[in-house]
């Protein structure tokens, strides 16, 4: 990434340290659950487990149960993926530092505003030492030095509580040094007593891995806002890893097989908006969406005879094409009814590289109908 974006990283922070206090250990029962688990017993398991942050995140931006102001800047990002960890700990006596690694190969890295890395600290013994500092830095790899990334005071030794970093500087100019991005990310950390002092057991202050679920592993946020408009289609073709013909026969095929019985048709109202209900689980993408799983999309249908009455909003050459469809059908078409103005959903599902990602595609809602 090029260009600077600290300052909108740091903004985002307040929407996830909302989120963050949503879903800590202590809270994690009163995050609302998502449609998937709330429905019929028939629901497929998703791919991945979406970790809890990622839940409470969903709910709160897409029902805008923040505040204001901080609702307002996260709508700075359309799109935030999460990364689980993939380290392992070493054996040995003592805990003096610990890696963290993350496969970022499928981060699209235009339009990048933050980034930000969650540790959990269980509840430790904290070896008697107060205020112990936590010290993290990027790891040492080949001619690359470790850069300090942020150091911090444990404030309480006796909860668990999730660590939150700001990792944004070092992932701006994260890259290669062919000049490629790349592919795995890796932080490390460490503890030291207080005033800098020996480097402590990481063990005794909860951050040992061993035996921890998906839930309860560190994970590593990016927050991006794409300068192109997102194609629900293109995740569904990622997933499918067919090309565009077979991806379109196929969801040909599904709709057929799941199409309603033939009914008689009826004389065309004039154009309107229409009920169109999308059910995510009867098209069998339960595994991967995760939520919304069903929402009403509508859709536009109905005659643009002449005259086009104004609550259509007919564009001048709606007016005059319709005009000339009334005097002679068979010189041209008549106009169609179709979308004026659309609004976004947001959507939180399991990307074809497993991350669970949030975010927010525009034009999936009508909203209101016209003639063109």
């Amino acid at each position: 990434c090029s260009f600077s974006g600290g300052s909108s990283g740091r903004s985002l922070g307040k929407v996830a340290a909302a989120a963050a206090r949503t879903a800590s250990p202590q809270r994690a029962h009163s995050a609302p659950a998502p449609a998937a688990q709330r429905g019929a017993a028939s629901h497929k398991q998703p791919l991945v487990t979406p970790h809890d942050y990622m839940l409470a995140l969903y709910w709160s931006l897409s029902s805008g149960d923040v505040n204001g102001s901080a609702l307002h800047e996260a709508g700075l990002a359309n799109t935030i993926t999460s990364f689980v960890d993939k380290g392992q700990d070493e054996r040995g006596p003592q805990l003096r530092r610990q890696r963290y690694l993350f496969n970022i190969s499928s981060l699209e890295r235009d339009g990048l505003l933050g980034a930000e890395l969650h540790i959990l600290r269980k509840r430790g013994e904290g070896g008697g030492v107060p205020s112990p500092l936590l010290r993290l830095h990027t790891c040492t790899s080949g001619k690359q030095k470790a850069v300090l990334v942020q150091m911090k005071a444990v404030e309480d030794l006796f909860s668990s509580t999730w660590e939150v970093f700001d990792v944004w500087k070092v992932f701006r100019g994260f890259k290669t040094q062919k000049g490629q991005h790349s592919q795995e990310l890796c932080f490390e950390l460490e503890v030291l007593e207080h005033g800098g002092g020996r480097p402590m057991d990481l063990r005794t202050l909860g951050f040992a891995r061993h035996g921890r679920t998906n839930k309860e592993k560190a994970f590593f946020l990016a927050f991006g806002k794409s300068k192109k408009r997102d194609l629900f289609y293109k995740e569904i073709k990622a997933r499918s890893g067919h090309d565009n013909k077979t991806v379109y026969e196929y969801l040909f095929t599904q709709r057929r097989m799941r199409r309603a019985p033939h009914q008689t048709v009826k004389a065309r109202l004039r154009c309107h908006r229409r009920r169109l209900h999308v059910n995510f689980k009867e098209m069998g993408w339960d595994d991967w969406i995760i939520a919304p799983l069903e929402y009403d999309a509508y859709h536009c249908d109905g005659a643009c005879d002449f005259p086009i009455r104004s609550h259509l909003e007919p564009t001048n050459h709606a007016i005059i094409q319709t005009l000339i469809n009334s005097m002679d059908p068979e010189s041209t078409p008549p106009t169609c009814c179709v979308p004026t103005r659309l609004s976004p959903i947001s959507i939180l599902y399991i990307d074809s590289a497993n991350n669970v990602v949030y975010k927010q595609y525009e034009d999936m809602v009508v909203e209101s109908c016209g003639c063109r």
